[in-house]
């Protein structure tokens, strides 16, 4: 009897101990399909922090996620950016008081085009010859919460004054700030999301068994998620959930989801009252002459699979705007489908380097130095 116990006890601890390691297998691949992620984005803020603290000090640092990507900006398909103060923002072509017009650029990736080389040779010489200073300072992935930011930094901070101005305004701007870059609102908001945010990644580093990895990493992408959103314990379990199955089971990204779905009036009046005050801080430059807003649609919008796009949220906020006859709209909407260039399977609808080049920049340029 005492002999059947001794193997019985040792079955049950072997069948324990292959669960145990096909558990600890995998946890360790469900860990290393995530960790680039996020291990890429910890990298680009660490090497921003430094930037960022050099140049803008502590107080504005806080108020942008992070700068251009250093690996983006190696020579091959962008220029290489000379100095620190470049991955804020470079000069296509000096800014001087003598010049006929300064024009600063801001944007995400569709903006950060114009330092694709080609595309950066051609506009500096000819800005040049035309004496026109450009400056752009579009990072990828911003949206207008980061615009805001960044544009109260280059007035007061950089002292820049341009006489035009020109945002592209990307359709997942509208996701990007109700759900990333809220937290960026306030202080205090931000430092208890950045709390977690920071045990987050620190629960990569840990050495600990990969089973615990994962609960620590699920427990502190909860706390983190709940202080984003400022949600209850239920409401945050609910979000996460929806956006589990939204990521893995519909393929939608947090920044395209208000395209499929919408947003509501809360959310709405949200958008429009940050749109105003992006608006107001542009034209507490005394210089500025125009604000050129460009709007692009994406692949599904040119199908007429969304349901919503940008354009009614920055109209809204346009027409009842007190400068708004000094704000236009550079529409890239409802041209014909051969017109259009995005990069095949790009879920984000990112043109091709030819759409920039020969469709994008000379609508845009051709619309601003007309008026």
């Amino acid at each position: 009897m005492n002999n059947f116990s001794v193997k019985k006890t040792f079955f049950v601890l072997i069948i324990l101990l292959i669960n145990f390691l096909i558990l600890e297998i995998i946890c360790y691949f469900i860990i290393k399909k995530i960790e680039p992620r996020y291990l890429n984005k910890f990298n680009l803020e660490l090497n921003s922090e430094n930037i960022k603290t050099k140049l803008i000090g502590e107080i504005y640092s806080k108020k942008l996620p992070y700068l251009r990507d250093q690996n983006q900006y190696n020579g091959l398909s962008y220029i290489n950016l000379k100095n620190d103060r470049d991955f804020i923002f470079n000069e296509i072509n000096n800014f001087s008081k003598d010049n006929k017009l300064n024009i600063l650029i801001q944007g995400d990736s569709l903006g950060e085009s114009l330092n694709l080389k080609n595309i950066y040779d051609k506009y500096s010489k000819l800005f040049k010859n035309k004496n026109i200073g450009v400056i752009n300072s579009a990072v990828s992935s911003y949206a207008m919460i980061p615009h805001f930011y960044q544009l109260d930094i280059l007035l007061n901070k950089f002292n820049l004054n341009p006489n035009i101005q020109i945002t592209i305004y990307d359709q997942t701007d509208i996701g990007d700030d109700l759900y990333r870059y809220n937290i960026f609102l306030d202080n205090e908001h931000y430092e208890k999301y950045k709390f977690y945010d920071l045990k987050l990644m620190n629960s990569f580093s840990k050495k600990n068994l990969n089973s615990v990895k994962i609960i620590l990493l699920a427990k502190n992408y909860f706390l983190r998620e709940k202080n984003r959103f400022k949600h209850t314990y239920i409401e945050t379990f609910k979000r996460i959930l929806r956006r589990i199955y939204l990521k893995n089971f519909k393929n939608l990204p947090v920044a395209l989801e208000p395209l499929v779905y919408g947003i509501d009036s809360i959310e709405t009046s949200r958008l429009i009252k940050l749109m105003n005050d992006y608006i107001d801080l542009a034209f507490s430059n005394k210089n500025l002459q125009n604000l050129y807003f460009v709007v692009q649609p994406t692949t599904k919008h040119v199908e007429k699979l969304y349901f919503m796009d940008n354009r009614n949220i920055l109209l809204s906020a346009i027409k009842n705007h007190k400068l708004k006859d000094k704000i236009k709209v550079i529409n890239f909407f409802d041209q014909d489908k051969a017109f259009y260039n995005f990069r095949e399977g790009d879920i984000f609808s990112h043109p091709t380097n030819t759409y920039y080049l020969e469709k994008f920049w000379p609508k845009i340029f051709s619309e601003v130095l007309l008026d």
